[in-house]
């Protein structure tokens, strides 16, 4: 078995900075969270009876568009900057590249024991489920009819 320093460097093959998975995170979410508060503040606008003129015409981009584009922008940014949030993330990526994933042939073996085993275990349900219903309710009325 490999020692904890061979798995980690196995594992990072990449020699990529647990801080560049973090910050690609940081992005990914908060495009996730600007699309999300877009059409959040498209709500608040139509709700409010305000106009929301288009800004930018080639891609339609109004008011609230850049508004919720925005307000995810400071939020990430705030949140990326807090300190305990920043180490934990590190700390999160640093984990993760410490990490062996398992290899296709590997996932493969385990799903195909899951699936078999949850076929036996639903086989064996089943059957004990049969016995028992028929256990109450044909075999011991009748039994207890004939005494």
């Amino acid at each position: 078995m490999a020692a904890a320093s061979e798995a980690s460097q196995q594992a990072n093959r990449s020699g990529m900075d647990p801080k560049r998975l973090v910050v690609i995170f940081f992005l990914i979410a908060g495009l996730i969270f600007a699309l999300f508060l877009e059409h959040v503040c498209g709500l608040i606008w139509a709700r409010a009876g305000w106009s929301d003129p288009v800004i930018i015409d080639g891609v339609d981009w109004k008011v609230s568009t850049l508004v919720g584009f925005l307000l995810a922008a400071g939020l990430v940014v705030g949140v990326y900057m807090y300190p305990r949030t920043h180490a934990l993330s590190l700390e999160v990526a640093s984990e993760l590249m410490k990490v062996t994933w398992p290899s296709w042939a590997e996932t493969k073996a385990s799903t195909v024991a899951v699936i078999v085993a949850s076929v036996v275990a639903a086989v064996l349900l089943f059957c004990i489920d049969t016995l028992a219903y028929n256990l109450m309710v044909e075999w011991i009325p009748a039994i207890w009819g004939k005494l």
